[in-house]
């Protein structure tokens, strides 16, 4: 079968599988989510329009960590170090070289896969915790990297002064951020759905097997870590003219935390849960502003009830009720107890 073949199989494919999805209750609600937040410049202050926009870079950001981890398996930590990459080559070919925002994003995206592949070309031949260890060390090096070149970087304090797309128009950037993050997701959902995503899902459950089967396991996890490197690394371009600066601290590994955080709230290894994810997070973090005391201590509650309750996230599965019945049995028979 032909390249072309192949292409228009996974779109048939796709088409059939979006089908399938949007006429669930789930797939309704998303859609009547997405169709409300297309309709926030129209009605809503500068303010929620600023957090639906946030949120839109993060469902691309997000989705594409979920990409690597949850189809693969591969647990990267260099995954917000990737889209800081992004957002510095995007700001320095605009600032440096005049390069037009629409490409210098696209020369963001290149930029995140390209740096990914110094790690993962060796990496991908280990697994499980010695990945993740390898790419968190790579990921400190970046950042560390970010703060020592000043003068490509900008060192501690980051790059300033570039223009602003669409002449300043946050009503045009807001429409042009949303087209090209569903752009991407959309070809993200495809791959997912195609017979390359079948292949990720094999090899996350038994890499051997996958190999056994005739794949070459490590070229499809080279290709998956490069397509979610540079899909982050088109995040992190937008995300630059969407605050109009970079410093390191876009790459720290805070950053890296709140995206696996919002990654495992939604529902690791399904297409909507970073999209589910960013929604919550991002949501109760504008909620609690007022609460920056109590902020992690609920974030931490939150996560802890996520995970003993819903371990496959919000989108993954029902709340697991016997097990809930049965700690809420133990809480109540404690009480009890104590009382008498």
């Amino acid at each position: 079968m032909s390249t072309v073949d192949d292409i228009k199989l996974a779109l048939r494919r796709s088409r059939k599988q979006a089908e399938e999805d949007l006429f669930t209750p789930r797939g309704i609600l998303l859609f009547l989510g997405v169709v409300a937040t297309l309709l926030v410049p129209l009605f809503a202050g500068p303010y929620l329009q600023g957090v639906v926009l946030q949120m839109y870079i993060f469902f691309l950001a997000v989705a594409s960590w979920n990409f690597i981890a949850g189809y693969f398996g591969m647990f990267s930590f260099t995954h917000a170090a990737l889209f800081g990459i992004g957002g510095y080559a995007t700001a320095v070919s605009a600032l440096e070289l005049g390069v037009n925002p629409i490409v210098a994003i696209v020369i963001g995206g290149v930029a995140g896969g390209l740096f990914s592949l110094p790690i993962t070309i060796p990496a991908l031949r280990l697994g499980g915790s010695y990945l993740a260890m390898v790419t968190l060390a790579y990921a400190e090096i970046i950042h560390l990297a970010a703060i020592s070149f000043r003068d490509i970087t900008g060192g501690p304090t980051g790059l300033t002064g570039f223009t602003a797309m669409f002449g300043g128009s946050r009503f045009q950037f807001f429409y042009f951020t949303v087209a090209v993050v569903g752009l991407f997701l959309a070809v993200q959902y495809v791959l997912t759905v195609s017979r390359f995503g079948l292949i990720a899902r094999a090899i996350r459950e038994s890499e051997d097997a996958a190999q056994m089967l005739g794949n070459n396991t490590y070229r499809h996890k080279l290709a998956g870590f490069f397509v979610g490197s540079a899909l982050a690394g088109v995040a992190g371009g937008l995300q630059v003219y969407n605050v109009l600066i970079i410093s390191p601290q876009m790459l720290q590994i805070n950053q890296m935390i709140r995206f696996m955080a919002m990654t495992v709230i939604g529902g690791i290894g399904i297409f909507s849960g970073p999209i589910v994810g960013v929604v919550a997070v991002l949501g109760l973090s504008e909620l609690l502003r007022g609460f920056t005391s109590i902020r992690l201590l609920i974030w931490g509650f939150l996560l802890l009830i996520i995970i003993l309750f819903a371990p496959n996230g919000i989108m993954g599965s029902s709340v697991q009720s016997d097990l809930l019945k049965e700690q809420a049995n133990t809480v109540r028979n404690a009480l009890r107890g104590d009382s008498k």
